[in-house]
């Protein structure tokens, strides 16, 4: 399980090995998928000797969109993320499925995708919403683009967004950006994995989340 917080009062987020469609067919137990230290503080789950320093806390709906997998279709989803606390500095950890991005509704795969189709396979960004985004109408000024796309690039761009990616000359095209982290999250897919660049980046996102 890898591990990932940022500060936001005391909650945490801890990222887990299972993928969003794993935890779709079955939400992981407590047990499964909590941590071994609070990401806060340090102290340990089990502490020995001691009771347990992280507890259960419930679920808590959260939000996914986009495919599940690179050639599926594009949809909404709503997962249960399990919550722990920690019983020696009352930190909040939320543990989500691997590819969950905190403060975004697409999943890092979703988002890679995207970022694939635009920069690698060179689709108008029209044309990469009919096949990430779950909302088939759309406003009458938004139908010749995709304005979220940019959005991602702009944040990628100021390093708010997947910070594996290489920094970018200011010169540089949204395509050209878009492109680079394509390539980005390609070569850190799964070796095993083969097939068309899609599925590759689509994992690879999900890594570098």
């Amino acid at each position: 399980m890898r591990e990932v917080w940022r500060n936001r009062s005391k909650e945490r987020i801890v990222s887990s090995a299972l993928d969003v469609k794993s935890w779709l067919e079955a939400v992981p137990g407590v047990e499964e998928v909590g941590p071994a230290r609070c990401p806060a503080c340090g102290g340990a789950s089990r502490p020995a000797g001691r009771g347990l320093g992280l507890w259960g806390h419930g679920l808590r709906e959260r939000q996914q969109r986009g495919p599940l997998e690179a050639g599926g279709k594009a949809q909404t989803v709503v997962i249960l993320e399990r919550r722990y606390r920690c019983r020696g500095c009352g930190a909040l950890i939320a543990v989500v499925p691997r590819g969950v991005l905190r403060g975004r509704h697409y999943s890092a795969g979703a988002i890679g995708l995207a970022l694939a189709l635009f920069g690698v396979v060179g689709l108008a960004l029209a044309d990469v919403r009919t096949r990430v985004s779950p909302w088939p109408v759309v406003g009458e000024t938004a139908r010749a683009t995709w304005l979220t796309v940019r959005r991602w690039i702009r944040a990628i761009r100021e390093r708010r967004l997947f910070t594996s990616v290489r920094a970018t000359p200011p010169t540089w095209t949204a395509r050209q950006i878009a492109e680079r982290a394509a390539m980005t999250f390609d070569a850190l897919a799964p070796p095993t994995l083969s097939g068309e660049i899609a599925a590759r980046v689509f994992a690879g996102a999900a890594r570098a989340s």
